[in-house]
């Protein structure tokens, strides 16, 4: 989704650039953001004494709801392998797209299914591993919301933190050297904000992650780690869409562990922002995070 979004800020700024643009206020408001729909798997499961903290997982936005499974079929039978109640959840969805509705009432919905986790299973607290944009739906649940208090760990893959400049995909594309970077031409163009989130809605919610949003600075304004939850960060030097790759990813805050992928498996296949989820490897990460 967010590879779209970075494309199409180059089509609209060049449009922009050689005609008169309506004078739009740089808002990027939940307003201009359909809700979306959550769509959450029931909760089948029971956590046992072993692993008393449900898991609930987030899909990233680089896919439909309709490819959750073949996507997190390596992560979820991992998880329940080693004896986890691992369930799923996808919030804002709009015509099958995760997290196309308005970030913030994604992540109110989000809430919602926590309540409905700890109110199944009797679990005091629950886990989170969330990939990408479910990152930043997890990070404003637990901060902006106070969701923080029913979480006991965090653990996030590749997800869009703090930063993202959209480079990675210009030089996909063979464009270098530029002065500025797509989310630089947010900041300074007047009107670009608002602009494509009336031209192009699917893009919307995207906007909402990316600096100089309210959304974007409700969560990473000041410390972003909750006091008493653990966070674990894994991300990959070979990622195209949260770039600069790690430094847009990792919280650097006392007691969060960031690790990337390339240091932490030196001999494993490469991957990429999308195939960091579905890589073995990064499951049984996962599953070190949760149980240490």
């Amino acid at each position: 989704m967010l590879r779209r979004f970075i494309t199409a800020i180059v089509g609209v700024v060049a449009a922009l650039t050689m005609s008169v643009a309506p004078a739009l206020a740089d808002t990027g408001s939940a307003a201009t953001v359909p809700p979306g729909a959550p769509v959450a798997e029931p909760i089948n499961c029971r956590p046992d004494a072993s692993h008393p903290n449900p898991v609930i997982v987030l899909p990233g936005g680089d896919g439909l709801v309709a490819d959750t499974e073949s996507q997190w079929d390596t992560m979820l039978s991992t998880l329940r392998g080693a004896g986890f109640c691992a369930v799923t959840f996808q919030g804002g969805v709009v015509d099958g797209r995760r997290w196309g509705g308005d970030m913030p009432t994604s992540a109110r919905q989000l809430g919602d299914y926590v309540a409905e986790v700890k109110a199944a299973t009797g679990a005091a607290k629950v886990d989170i591993v969330a990939h990408s944009a479910g990152g930043f739906v997890t990070n404003y649940y637990a901060k902006v919301l106070g969701g923080g208090a029913n979480l006991r760990s965090v653990v996030l893959l590749a997800p869009e933190t703090r930063g993202v400049d959209g480079t990675g995909f210009l030089e996909q594309s063979g464009v270098t050297g530029m002065s500025v970077t797509p989310v630089d031409l947010l900041r300074q163009v007047p009107g670009l904000r608002a602009s494509l989130s009336t031209a192009m809605p699917k893009m919307a919610s995207m906007l909402q992650v990316l600096p100089g949003s309210p959304a974007y600075h409700a969560v990473m304004d000041g410390p972003l780690a909750i006091e008493g939850v653990r966070y674990a960060v894994l991300a990959t030097r070979n990622d195209r869409v949260a770039t600069p790759a790690g430094a847009s990813s990792f919280i650097l805050e006392p007691g969060v562990t960031n690790v990337f992928y390339e240091d932490e498996f030196p001999a494993a296949a490469p991957v990429d922002h999308s195939t960091l989820r579905s890589s073995p490897l990064t499951a049984a990460w996962v599953v070190s995070q949760l149980v240490s």
